[in-house]
């Protein structure tokens, strides 16, 4: 069988998204170059020289695609809301494609683009200025991919909410039935999460080169497809084994692989935000600098104190901080993993558990410091705290069969349970309770790695039941990470429903009803800020009167091309060796 080997790598610029002009000579890429915040579209020869910027402005841009003669460059900002732009490679200004649009590829024969938009996947005629929905039966349908003669597309689809409908499918351009390759079931057996973006279709050996996360790792790939019955002829092989974060590959004429090598860094940020009337005031601002893990911050109610967790002790520790004076601290250290703090309305005091193997141990402690309280200790963990609006009880998530949700009353140690599902266990960790204390809100899974919320009534008795709680948005799309605004009449939460995860909130009547449709409080759809691959606890959205606080990663990148040899058998090693 024809495999791919990945000889040796090399370093071309600073940037991420890397895009290579159809004749091999010139790659596009996105870059903040070396003074701005911002990302852009730059462009520079292959073979080395220097990069020239194309784009510019107070918004992000990335995802360039070259048109097959070399004359422009597609690309998505996030200028006026969003969209796919083109601009002339010699510059020039940039025009309006597809608003919304993102991820944008041009047909071999440049009369097209394929785009997708909020999940769903559009063909773009250049000539007619018309685009048109393809595959709008799907639930959804992106990240498209040509076939080098332009005849056909592969997209990842699912048909339904239901994961065995989810694959790489590949249907006729011209219009038809898509066909399902099978890869999905290969991606499963690798534990692959979720279905992996189709980088490039290689007209050698009918392969797509894309990047897939394994567990905490996401790596170079390739899968071989049938030229006839378009499945998978054999599972995804590895084509690199340095220790990256590898992203958007990109092939050259010649057989070259160009690819980001993608860097994050994970702080806190506050929004200011009227809470009780879901309107933002302000900026995202970070507060924390350093460049190790923070995440899963807690508010005050006020919005004047926070806590979250941190690795920058070498584990995981809590720390505080106020966001008045400016002054931090750690209150924990030590060799166990203590984290998911949550902080009592009025800042005084903080809750969290520390594990230690199996035992996990509820502390706690003064948000001044001090010798931490033991609150409960079991082999079986807890977290995911919420305090009551009394302060006398925390909300607090049992993950032993069946995962149960209570209240656990600080001075008595007794725990009363309200929520109970033995099918959801894990997933309904992050419920919450509505300021009143009538009202449970909690996210109820639905496919892998997707939920939707779900609110109950709090009564004498435990919610066990489906029958006891009403949904409260479909599940077209992924929501999690519910919190109540200070006056209980918004839910806050993370939603991917524009295409990408971001912070929504949805007005509530006094009877646990939706009171309208929801609306986008944060959007972050550029390169460089984004919340949409981390998980949601480790998000950890908290809202307070005055703002909400939530973890944010920053990425940056360094582009690295790699020489491939084909005639290689499927049992040879495919390392791509640093230089």
């Amino acid at each position: 069988m024809i495999a791919f080997l990945l000889l040796s790598t090399a370093a071309l610029a600073q940037g991420l998204d890397p895009a290579v002009s159809a004749d091999g000579r010139w790659i596009a890429f996105a870059s903040t170059g070396e003074s701005s915040r911002q990302f852009h579209i730059w462009i520079r020869p292959l073979e080395g020289g220097n990069a020239r910027q194309i784009t510019s402005g107070s918004h992000d841009d990335s995802q360039p695609a070259f048109s097959p003669d070399g004359r422009m460059v597609a690309y998505r900002s996030e200028a006026g809301g969003g969209g796919i732009y083109v601009v002339p490679t010699a510059g020039g200004k940039p025009r309006l494609l597809a608003a919304g649009g993102r991820r944008p590829r041009y047909s071999p024969d440049g009369t097209r683009i394929a785009y997708t938009s909020a999940n769903a996947l559009f063909l773009r005629d250049m000539k007619s200025a018309r685009s048109q929905p393809v595959h709008a039966g799907f639930r959804s349908a992106k990240d498209p991919v040509w076939s080098p003669d332009g005849k056909h597309l592969l997209f990842a689809g699912c048909k339904d909410a239901s994961e065995e409908s989810c694959d790489w499918w590949v249907s006729p351009a011209s219009g038809g039935e898509p066909v399902a390759t099978h890869a999905a079931a290969h991606f499963r057996q690798l534990h692959m999460e979720s279905l992996p973006i189709p980088g490039t279709w290689q007209p050698t050996a009918n392969t797509i080169l894309f990047t897939a996360r394994v567990g905490e790792n996401t790596r170079l790939w390739s899968l071989p497809l049938s030229p006839t019955k378009w499945n998978a002829t054999a599972a995804p092989r590895r084509l690199t084994t340095a220790d990256k974060d590898e992203r958007t590959p990109a092939s050259t004429p010649g057989g070259r692989i160009v690819y980001a090598s993608r860097s994050a860094n994970i702080d806190v940020y506050t929004l200011p935000l009227h809470a009780d009337a879901a309107a933002t005031k302000g900026a995202l601002t970070r507060i924390t600098t350093d460049p190790s893990l923070d995440q899963r911050p807690s508010l005050s109610r006020d919005g004047k104190r926070i806590a979250w967790e941190t690795s920058r002790g070498g584990n995981f520790e809590v720390w505080v901080k106020d966001l008045i004076s400016g002054a931090e601290k750690g209150l924990t250290s030590g060799p166990l993993r203590e984290h998911m703090p949550a902080l009592s309305p009025d800042g005084a005091s903080l809750v969290y558990d520390a594990h230690d193997g199996e035992k996990v141990t509820v502390f706690r402690s003064a948000f001044s410091g001090g010798e931490p309280v033991k609150i409960h200790e079991e082999n079986v963990g807890q977290g995911s705290f919420q305090w009551t609006s009394q302060a006398d009880s925390v909300l607090y998530f049992h993950r032993e069969p069946p995962g149960t949700v209570g209240l656990m009353n600080l001075s008595t140690k007794q725990r009363t349970v309200l929520l109970r599902h033995p099918k959801l266990n894990l997933s309904i960790a992050d419920a919450r309770l509505s300021p009143d204390g009538r009202w449970i809100v909690f996210p109820v899974p639905y496919a892998a790695h997707r939920s939707r919320l779900a609110v109950a009534p709090v009564s004498t008795t435990v919610v066990d039941s489906e029958s006891q709680w009403t949904y409260l948005l479909p599940d077209t799309f992924n929501s999690s990470q519910p919190e109540w605004s200070p006056n209980g009449k918004w839910i806050y939460f993370l939603s991917d429903q524009s295409g990408t995860l971001g912070v929504w909130a949805l007005p509530m009547t006094t009877e646990g009803k939706p009171a309208g449709p929801s609306k986008q409080i944060l959007a972050l759809t550029g390169p460089r800020l984004s919340i949409h691959e981390l998980r949601p606890r480790d998000i950890g959205l908290s809202i307070a009167a005055d703002k909400l606080a939530l973890a944010v990663a920053e990425y940056s990148g360094t582009l690295l091309t790699c020489a491939v040899a084909t005639a290689v058998s499927e049992s040879s090693p495919s390392p791509c060796q640093s230089k």
